[in-house]
C-alpha cells in the first residue's frame, strides 16, 4: 500500500526550553546551607534530562551534573545493564553516577568533538560514539583512550546504532553497515550512494531500516531486501509486538503485517508535529513528541498526554528504557513555519 504524504527537511534543531538554567558545576547565586533545599532549588529547574520511576505518569529533572549550555543529538542516549550514558556534542560523553545523582563527564577525544558528535552506544562492554564527519570511535576504558574504527564504512556520517543478535548496525548516508568483530570492520548489509538511513529496527528476526527513501526489510528466510513503505521520509523506525511504527515527518504510522498495509497512529498527537521515537515499557506504549510525551495503553487506543514535570513545548528527541527507568532529553530546537501544538 502506497501512501504520499508531504516530504519535509528536518530542520535544525536551534533552541530548547529544555535546558538547565543553573549548573551544579559552578556555585549557586544564592548560598544555600540546606543541601536537601538546594538539591530542590536546582531539580525544579527546567533541564535537559528527565527520568520516570512510574512509567511516565511524572518526570524529574535529572539534569544534574551538566553544564549550562549544552545540546545532545538525535540518539545521543545510550543504555546497557549497567550504564546509562548521554553525548553531548559540547562536553563528549557523560556518564550517570546513581550513588551521587549526578552525571559525570568521561575524557572524550577532542577529534570526536571536532567531527560533531550525535549518536552513542554500548556494546561489548565498550563504548561506541557516532560521528557527523568523522564515522564511529570507540573506546574500551570509559574514554581513557578512544580509537577510530572506520575500516569497511562508505560514508562517515554515522545516523544511528542498533543491536540485533549480537550484532552492532549502523545507519550511515549510503546505508546499513553490520560489524564483523572477526576482522574488525563494518560490511554493507543493504545501501546506496543516496540511501540515508535514520532509523534501525528488528521484528521477528526480520531487520527493518527507516530511510530517505521509504522503509525496507530484510526478510530472514528469503535473505532479501524489500521496500516495504514507498513515497515517504523516514526519520525513525521501531517495532515491538507484532507492530511497525514509522516516523514520517507530520504523520505517524503502524503495520501489523510487516509492511503489507499501513495506517494512521497520529490520532491524539499534536497536529502537523512528527514523533521522535515510539517505545514500550509494562505494557504501555510511547511517543516522544515536540511537546512532551505521549501514551497509550492499546494499539487502537488514542495517545493521551503524559508530560506531569515536564517544561512546556520539551522536544522529546531521545527515549530509552534503562533497568525499567525511562530517560528521555531533548536538544536545540524549533518550530518551522505554520507547525502547532494545538490538539
Amino acid at each position: 500500500m502506497k501512501i504520499v504524504t508531504p516530504i519535509f527537511l528536518l530542520i535544525a534543531l536551534i533552541s530548547c526550553n529544555g535546558q538547565t538554567k543553573n549548573s551544579v558545576k559552578k556555585e549557586p547565586s544564592v548560598i544555600i546551607t540546606d543541601t536537601l533545599n538546594l538539591k530542590k532549588t536546582i531539580e525544579e529547574n527546567e533541564g535537559i534530562v528527565y527520568f520516570s520511576y512510574d512509567n511516565g505518569v511524572n518526570w524529574e529533572n535529572k539534569s544534574y551534573g551538566l553544564p549550562d549550555k549544552i545540546s545532545i543529538g538525535l540518539d545521543g542516549i545510550a543504555t546497557s545493564s549497567t550504564s546509562l550514558g548521554i553525548a553531548s556534542k559540547e562536553y563528549g560523553v557523560f556518564l550517570y553516577n546513581f550513588k551521587t545523582n549526578s552525571w559525570e563527564n568521561i575524557p572524550t577525544d577532542s577529534k570526536i568533538i571536532q567531527s560533531n558528535l550525535g549518536a552513542l552506544f554500548f556494546y561489548r562492554a565498550n563504548i561506541y560514539v557516532g560521528t557527523q564527519y568523522g564515522g564511529v570511535f570507540t573506546s574500551p576504558n570509559q574514554g581513557e583512550t578512544w580509537t577510530s574504527n572506520n575500516q569497511g564504512l562508505g560514508n562517515l556520517t554515522i545516523r544511528r546504532f542498533f543491536e540485533i543478535d549480537n550484532i552492532l548496525y549502523v545507519g550511515t548516508n549510503d546505508g546499513i553497515y553490520s560489524f564483523n568483530e572477526a576482522v574488525n570492520k563494518w560490511e554493507l548489509e543493504y545501501g546506496n550512494s543516496t540511501l540515508q538511513v535514520n532509523g534501525i529496527t528488528e521484528l521477528d528476526g526480520n531487520i527493518l531500516i527507516g530511510t530517505n527513501q521509504g522503509a525496507f526489510m530484510l526478510d530472514k528466510e528469503l535473505k532479501k531486501w524489500e521496500q516495504v513503505f514507498s513515497n515517504v521520509v523516514l526519520h525513525n523506525i521501531s517495532a515491538f509486538d507484532n507492530a511497525v511504527y514509522a516516523m514520517t515527518y507530520n504523520v505517524l504510522f503502524s503495520s501489523t503485517d510487516k509492511g503489507v498495509s499501513w495506517q494512521s497512529m497520529q490520532k491524539g498527537l499534536p497536529k502537523e508535529l512528527y514523533t521522535f521515537n515510539v517505545i514500550k515499557n509494562n505494557k504501555v506504549t510511547f511517543a516522544g513528541q515536540w511537546d512532551g510525551v505521549y501514551r497509550k495503553d492499546n494499539l487502537s487506543g488514542e495517545w493521551i498526554s503524559s508530560s506531569n514535570g515536564l517544561p512546556k513545548k520539551f522536544a522529546v528527541t531521545n527515549f530509552k528504557v534503562y533497568n525499567g527507568i525511562l530517560v528521555i532529553s531533548c536538544s536545540e530546537r524549533k518550530l518551522r513555519t505554520g507547525m502547532t501544538t494545538e490538539k
